[in-house]
């Protein structure tokens, strides 16, 4: 039994046959690898981004105010609250009302998944948006002149706080 040229063609063949399945092998791996990378990727993403919930746009009732949640940067509800009461006392509106003018996410978003529906900020009442703000999600603006615009004093600012953390706990 010696060796006949045949033999040793037959292997180098095989080889790469297994090779080639090594290399699919490998490649599904990494194919799978990256998928999740990416996937957890994305998720981790949607938690540090769109955990924070909804950002809820509130206007007043006589349509001269108007401003918005920036979740990211920690302007919370309880900011907007102050700021409203503050509208008020700067513009003489003591009759105004917050009204709450972002309806709930869709089932679908991703946002809703993580909002907390028995917050304050949900129990505002909802409604549509004023006309006169012109579809505005802050108002007015800071180079307007209005009576909001006109600077405040810690006083002011202290019984706008005062009374933003009452109005808050009647919600």
């Amino acid at each position: 039994m010696g060796c006949d040229g045949k033999t040793h063609a037959r292997f180098p063949a095989l080889n790469l046959v297994v090779m080639r399945i090594i290399m699919i092998r490998a490649l599904k791996w990494i194919l799978g690898i990256v998928v999740v990378g990416a996937l957890s990727f994305w998720g981790f993403g949607i938690y540090v981004f769109e955990s924070k919930g909804t950002a809820v746009a509130f206007q007043s009732s006589d349509g001269n105010w108007a401003d918005k949640e920036v979740l990211f940067k920690g302007r919370g509800f309880e900011s907007i609250a102050t700021l409203f009461e503050l509208y008020k006392i700067k513009c003489n509106a003591p009759t105004a009302t917050l009204q709450r003018v972002t309806e709930k996410p869709n089932i679908f978003t991703i946002s809703r998944w993580f909002d907390d529906y028995e917050a304050e900020k949900w129990r505002v009442p909802l409604s549509a948006r004023n006309t006169s703000l012109n579809g505005a999600s802050y108002y007015p603006n800071a180079s307007m002149e209005h009576c909001y615009n006109t600077g405040s004093t810690k006083d002011e600012f202290a019984l706008a706080k005062e009374r933003a953390n009452e109005y808050i706990s009647t919600l």
